[in-house]
């Protein structure tokens, strides 16, 4: 049902996902310095004393704002990575996109058959010995 409505994903080189990749772990770094000039504008705003009042220094706030982000990674740790790490890897297999997952499929069926051919080597050795 789903198929119909999803687009079909086109196969591109890998530079536009790592660009976009450099980009957003540049951007981590920017955000953390975004936070920390924001929660300290927040802090000392006139118009919102509460935060004041709750937080008498502001190395108070921001270790409750640390602690709020250690929770949240926790969290993200527990249940969203392993289902985002599912779901890139259901991606990567299909419609043979990984060459990695390629390759692992080809060398399980030359193990395959290599055991084939193992299990009839023994099986002529037996012969020939029982034969002498």
């Amino acid at each position: 049902m789903f198929s119909r409505i999803i687009p079909k994903q086109r196969k591109m080189s890998t530079r536009v996902g790592g660009f976009l990749i450099l980009i957003s772990e540049t951007m981590f770094l920017f955000s953390i310095l975004n936070f920390l000039m924001i929660s300290r504008l927040q802090y000392y705003s006139s118009g919102d004393s509460y935060i004041r009042a709750v937080f008498p220094h502001y190395l108070f706030f921001l270790g409750a704002m640390g602690f709020v982000g250690l929770t949240a990674m926790f969290f993200i740790y527990t249940y969203i990575l392993p289902s985002k790490q599912r779901f890139s890897q259901e991606q990567a297999v299909k419609d043979s996109r990984s060459p990695t997952y390629n390759k692992l499929l080809e060398v399980q069926e030359e193990l395959s058959e290599m055991r084939m051919m193992m299990a009839d080597l023994s099986e002529k050795v037996e012969k020939l010995s029982k034969e002498k």
